[in-house]
């Protein structure tokens, strides 16, 4: 595959993932729900609350993503949200979770 074509499929991706979780985010704005429980469109949804400064979506995402299955990946993934975000009250319930994780499960490391 050419380099210009998996650029070009990329970039239509992200327009897609981008899409979805505005039509989500709007979604929540008039009902108060999400329809999803996928990590990745949390994410996704999660940062477009951020950009137009819907706090209740932030937190109920935050809270969605906290109630599912952490993984070392999720839990770094959290922790490597933008600062606006990870500094954000409503995240930080996550962010906590992800540290309380991470500490959990390397806390041998040092002996």
């Amino acid at each position: 595959m050419n380099t210009y074509l998996v650029r070009h499929l990329f970039f239509l991706n992200s327009l897609v993932t981008e899409e979805t979780a505005l039509m989500e985010l709007l979604s929540f704005m008039y009902s108060g729900k999400l329809t999803t429980t996928e990590p990745t469109l949390l994410l996704d949804i999660l940062m477009a609350a951020d950009k137009f400064e819907v706090v209740s979506c932030m937190r109920y995402c935050s809270q969605l993503l906290t109630s599912l299955p952490m993984t070392t990946e999720s839990a770094l993934l959290y922790l490597d949200l933008p600062c606006s975000i990870s500094m954000a009250a409503a995240v930080q319930p996550l962010t906590d979770a992800a540290k309380d994780f991470l500490a959990v499960k390397y806390k041998d490391l040092t002996k």
